[in-house]
Protein backbone atom coordinates (compact mmCIF):
# COMPACT_ATOMS: atom_id res chain seq x y z
CA UNK A 1 0.00 0.00 0.00
CA UNK A 2 1.55 3.79 -0.78
CA UNK A 3 0.44 6.33 1.14
CA UNK A 4 1.74 10.16 0.41
CA UNK A 5 1.01 12.96 1.46
CA UNK A 6 1.28 16.36 0.59
CA UNK A 7 0.58 19.81 2.77
CA UNK A 8 1.29 23.22 1.59
CA UNK A 9 0.11 26.94 3.73
CA UNK A 10 -2.54 28.68 2.17
CA UNK A 11 -3.10 32.97 2.83
CA UNK A 12 -6.34 32.78 2.84
CA UNK A 13 -8.70 32.38 5.88
CA UNK A 14 -9.85 28.39 6.17
CA UNK A 15 -13.51 29.50 5.15
CA UNK A 16 -12.09 30.84 1.83
CA UNK A 17 -10.55 27.69 1.14
CA UNK A 18 -13.47 25.38 1.94
CA UNK A 19 -15.50 26.93 -0.22
CA UNK A 20 -13.11 27.14 -3.21
CA UNK A 21 -12.20 23.42 -2.50
CA UNK A 22 -16.33 22.22 -1.68
CA UNK A 23 -17.29 23.26 -5.35
CA UNK A 24 -16.36 19.88 -6.49
CA UNK A 25 -17.01 20.09 -10.56
CA UNK A 26 -14.66 23.21 -10.08
CA UNK A 27 -11.45 20.98 -9.82
CA UNK A 28 -10.57 21.82 -13.45
CA UNK A 29 -10.30 25.02 -12.55
CA UNK A 30 -7.51 24.28 -9.73
CA UNK A 31 -5.45 21.46 -10.80
CA UNK A 32 -4.27 21.78 -14.59
CA UNK A 33 -3.83 17.78 -14.67
CA UNK A 34 -8.01 17.74 -14.08
CA UNK A 35 -9.54 18.58 -17.99
CA UNK A 36 -12.98 17.34 -16.90
CA UNK A 37 -15.26 16.92 -13.94
CA UNK A 38 -19.27 16.68 -13.53
CA UNK A 39 -20.95 15.65 -10.95
CA UNK A 40 -22.61 12.10 -11.08
CA UNK A 41 -25.03 12.82 -8.45
CA UNK A 42 -27.70 15.53 -7.73
CA UNK A 43 -26.51 15.82 -4.51
CA UNK A 44 -23.20 18.30 -4.88
CA UNK A 45 -21.81 17.66 -1.48
CA UNK A 46 -21.53 15.57 1.47
CA UNK A 47 -21.39 11.57 1.76
CA UNK A 48 -22.83 10.27 -1.47
CA UNK A 49 -21.58 13.28 -3.57
CA UNK A 50 -20.12 12.13 -6.73
CA UNK A 51 -18.07 13.50 -9.69
CA UNK A 52 -16.33 11.64 -12.97
CA UNK A 53 -12.88 13.58 -13.43
CA UNK A 54 -10.58 12.97 -16.74
CA UNK A 55 -7.21 13.35 -15.06
CA UNK A 56 -4.27 13.64 -17.56
CA UNK A 57 -1.69 10.63 -16.75
CA UNK A 58 -4.30 8.54 -15.13
CA UNK A 59 -7.44 8.51 -17.18
CA UNK A 60 -11.36 8.72 -16.34
CA UNK A 61 -11.98 8.17 -13.04
CA UNK A 62 -15.15 8.54 -10.73
CA UNK A 63 -14.74 9.55 -7.22
CA UNK A 64 -17.34 9.19 -4.04
CA UNK A 65 -17.47 11.57 -1.17
CA UNK A 66 -17.01 8.97 1.87
CA UNK A 67 -16.38 11.36 4.83
CA UNK A 68 -17.40 15.09 5.10
CA UNK A 69 -16.54 17.25 7.88
CA UNK A 70 -18.30 20.57 6.52
CA UNK A 71 -15.48 23.16 6.34
CA UNK A 72 -13.20 21.16 8.01
CA UNK A 73 -12.47 18.21 5.49
CA UNK A 74 -13.56 15.20 3.22
CA UNK A 75 -12.09 12.05 1.94
CA UNK A 76 -13.37 10.18 -1.37
CA UNK A 77 -12.57 6.62 -3.37
CA UNK A 78 -11.41 6.87 -6.39
CA UNK A 79 -12.87 4.12 -8.95
CA UNK A 80 -11.16 3.29 -12.41
CA UNK A 81 -7.70 5.01 -13.30
CA UNK A 82 -4.67 2.45 -14.17
CA UNK A 83 -5.70 -1.12 -14.08
CA UNK A 84 -3.17 -1.37 -11.59
CA UNK A 85 -4.97 0.03 -8.82
CA UNK A 86 -6.78 -2.28 -6.68
CA UNK A 87 -8.54 0.79 -4.43
CA UNK A 88 -7.38 4.59 -3.94
CA UNK A 89 -9.02 7.23 -1.32
CA UNK A 90 -8.10 10.58 -1.35
CA UNK A 91 -8.18 12.85 2.06
CA UNK A 92 -8.39 16.40 2.23
CA UNK A 93 -8.10 18.33 5.49
CA UNK A 94 -8.15 22.18 6.10
CA UNK A 95 -6.08 22.91 9.78
CA UNK A 96 -6.55 26.72 11.01
CA UNK A 97 -2.96 28.36 11.11
CA UNK A 98 -4.30 31.84 11.70
CA UNK A 99 -7.14 34.02 10.79
CA UNK A 100 -5.80 34.63 7.83
CA UNK A 101 -3.81 31.60 7.05
CA UNK A 102 -5.05 27.63 6.62
CA UNK A 103 -2.68 24.55 5.99
CA UNK A 104 -3.96 22.00 3.79
CA UNK A 105 -2.68 18.57 3.43
CA UNK A 106 -4.16 16.45 1.17
CA UNK A 107 -3.03 12.30 1.79
CA UNK A 108 -3.66 9.43 -1.29
CA UNK A 109 -3.48 6.12 -0.24
CA UNK A 110 -3.38 3.45 -2.88
CA UNK A 111 -3.50 0.12 -3.19
CA UNK A 112 -2.05 -2.09 -6.15
CA UNK A 113 -2.93 -5.41 -7.86
CA UNK A 114 -0.49 -7.76 -8.73
CA UNK A 115 0.97 -8.96 -6.14
CA UNK A 116 4.86 -8.30 -5.72
CA UNK A 117 5.07 -7.12 -8.90
CA UNK A 118 2.43 -5.05 -8.70
CA UNK A 119 4.18 -3.19 -5.50
CA UNK A 120 7.49 -3.19 -7.25
CA UNK A 121 5.66 -0.73 -10.25
CA UNK A 122 3.86 1.02 -7.65
CA UNK A 123 6.98 1.80 -5.89
CA UNK A 124 8.93 2.94 -8.79
CA UNK A 125 6.69 3.68 -11.14
CA UNK A 126 3.13 4.85 -9.76
CA UNK A 127 4.49 6.67 -6.65
CA UNK A 128 7.08 8.99 -8.18
CA UNK A 129 3.74 10.29 -10.40
CA UNK A 130 1.77 10.01 -7.75
CA UNK A 131 4.60 12.15 -5.79
CA UNK A 132 4.28 14.73 -8.68
CA UNK A 133 0.84 15.39 -9.19
CA UNK A 134 0.05 15.87 -5.91
CA UNK A 135 3.06 18.45 -4.96
CA UNK A 136 1.62 20.03 -8.55
CA UNK A 137 -2.17 19.98 -7.08
CA UNK A 138 -1.36 21.58 -3.78
CA UNK A 139 0.58 24.42 -5.34
CA UNK A 140 -1.66 25.27 -7.77
CA UNK A 141 -4.43 25.28 -5.25
CA UNK A 142 -2.75 27.45 -3.32
CA UNK A 143 -1.96 29.87 -6.42
CA UNK A 144 -5.61 29.87 -7.60
CA UNK A 145 -7.32 30.67 -3.71
CA UNK A 146 -4.76 33.15 -2.91
CA UNK A 147 -4.89 34.83 -6.55
CA UNK A 148 -8.67 35.30 -5.93
CA UNK A 149 -8.03 36.61 -2.16
CA UNK A 150 -6.25 39.53 -3.61
CA UNK A 151 -7.81 42.76 -3.60
CA UNK A 152 -8.70 44.22 -7.52
CA UNK A 153 -6.41 46.39 -8.83
CA UNK A 154 -7.65 49.89 -8.46
CA UNK A 155 -8.01 52.08 -11.79
CA UNK A 156 -5.05 54.01 -11.51
CA UNK A 157 -5.57 57.57 -13.82
CA UNK A 158 -3.30 57.65 -16.33
CA UNK A 159 -0.46 60.31 -16.55
CA UNK A 160 -0.32 62.75 -19.29
CA UNK A 161 2.30 61.57 -21.43
CA UNK A 162 4.42 64.93 -20.67
CA UNK A 163 4.66 63.96 -16.99
CA UNK A 164 6.31 60.77 -18.11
Amino acid sequence: MLQITRTIDIDAPVEAVWKTLAKLDDVQNLVDSVTRSVYNTDQKEGVGASRTCDVDGFGTVVEEMVEWKDGEAFSFTIEGGPKMLKSALSKWRLERKSESQTTLHITSVVEVRYGAIGRLIGKFVLAPKLRATLSSAVSQVKGHIERSQSPAPRNIEQLPAHAV
